[in-house]
């Protein structure tokens, strides 16, 4: 039986190289193109390897890796950041929480880098180290741009996280794709829990409804930018607000905000 490989990265022609390297090995390959895809192809179970780009659409690799340590405690497997933006990272990796790190470069000189990291990896058991490993094809430095661009998605994360209320991130689908920590302490569920599942399965059954109907009427009614009603989640009554996201003239998803309403009725009273 072939071992399985899943390999995440929003670039299909790098996706397509890395797989057909994979095969080649004989591996039997998964591909997805961001992180909530990722997710969704682990549901069948572990994998033997994980390959995954350090930034990627949807769930960003912070989740997507800590998702996958609690979900999978008992089935220990490499995961490999595979990415262009290693060394810009480098004092976030022990954050990330990756096993490998390998900085993308030349594809000739990668191929034989991933080959001989491949039968390193084939030719041991896997234990998983303390210290972050990582493997490097020459000298490499950091790019402005993509330090710039790192700023920016840390600044976005900074805000999400600290906003004041607690924010969930629902993509068009309907599942989750980031609730910060204050939405997680007030429905009382862990960040894998959340993370890919329907926003409405984390409702109480009485609020289900409300939340669907709220959900289509600011997708389909333009005109209404917030729907708010009132949701008891743990004897706890929270004000629930939700918007559109809005990309293009099309709704992309929706944000949920959880907002504790004694906090809001002392804030008034004050």
């Amino acid at each position: 039986m072939p071992k399985k490989a899943l390999v995440v990265d929003n670039n299909y022609f790098f996706v397509e190289f890395l797989s057909e390297l994979l095969e080649k090995r004989g591996y039997s390959v998964t591909k997805a193109y961001n992180g909530k895809e990722g997710l969704s192809k682990l549901e069948n179970g572990p994998v033997d390897i994980i390959f995954a780009d350090l930034i990627m659409p949807k769930v960003d690799v912070r989740q997507f890796i800590q998702f996958i340590r609690m979900k999978y405690q008992e089935n220990q497997f490499p995961i490999v950041a595979l990415s262009g933006t290693v060394i810009e990272q480098m004092s976030e990796l022990d954050e990330i929480g990756a096993d490998y790190y390998i900085p993308k470069g030349p594809i000739d000189k990668l191929t034989i880098q991933l080959n001989e990291f491949m039968a390193e990896i084939e030719n041991q058991p896997f234990f998983p180290s303390t210290k972050k490993k990582i493997l490097k094809n020459g000298p490499i430095f950091p790019r402005r741009e993509a330090m710039e661009l790192l700023n920016t998605l840390q600044f976005h994360r900074a805000i999400i996280e600290n906003i004041g209320v607690g924010v969930i991130v629902v993509d068009k689908d309907v599942r989750v794709l980031n609730a910060n920590s204050l939405a997680l302490d007030i429905v009382q569920k862990s960040a894998v829990d959340v993370l890919n599942c329907r926003i409405d399965d984390l409702f109480p059954s009485k609020q289900r409804a409300e939340l669907k109907d709220a959900l289509k009427r600011v997708t389909q009614e333009p005109e209404i930018k917030k729907i708010t009603f009132y949701t008891s989640f743990n004897h706890q009554i929270t004000r629930t607000i939700v918007t559109p996201i809005v990309l293009q003239n099309n709704t992309a998803g929706w944000v949920v905000a959880l907002e504790d309403a004694d906090s809001i009725t002392n804030s008034k009273n004050g």
